[in-house]
């Protein structure tokens, strides 16, 4: 069963941000070079997927079915991975309704450890 992302609110009423721990959790010593991927589950329509990373690491992270690749070069250029996203809102599967979504990830560092928690918004 998925674990469902609840807000709680404080004492004056505003949202604390304090998830249960996840019940979809991934991860990977990540190497240099080398992306890995993950499928998402189907369980759900759509996911809020939340990274960490161990300190001091780079993970460039791509949503868009893509492998994700580390910028080169010091001129900026269009890309499609994002480097040590927090949290994001991804629906379950790609363009076609039908096959699972991924995500990749890759680190420019001799390695990294990474955990990927996944949460169901409703």
């Amino acid at each position: 069963m998925s674990t469902i992302l609840e807000f709680s609110r404080d004492i004056q009423g505003f949202n604390a941000y304090a998830p249960y721990p996840s019940t979809n959790i991934f991860s990977a010593t990540l190497v240099n070079g080398a992306a890995s991927l993950i499928t998402l589950p189907l369980s759900e329509k759509a996911w809020i997927v939340s990274f960490s990373y161990q300190p001091g690491t780079n993970v460039f992270v791509d949503f868009t079915g893509a492998t994700a690749s580390a910028p080169v070069g010091g001129t900026f250029a269009a890309a499609t991975s994002e480097l040590n996203p927090g949290a994001r809102y991804v629906k379950s599967t790609k363009t076609d309704d039908i096959q699972a979504a991924t995500i990749s990830l890759i680190t420019n560092n001799a390695s990294s450890e990474v955990t990927v928690s996944l949460y169901a918004p409703r």
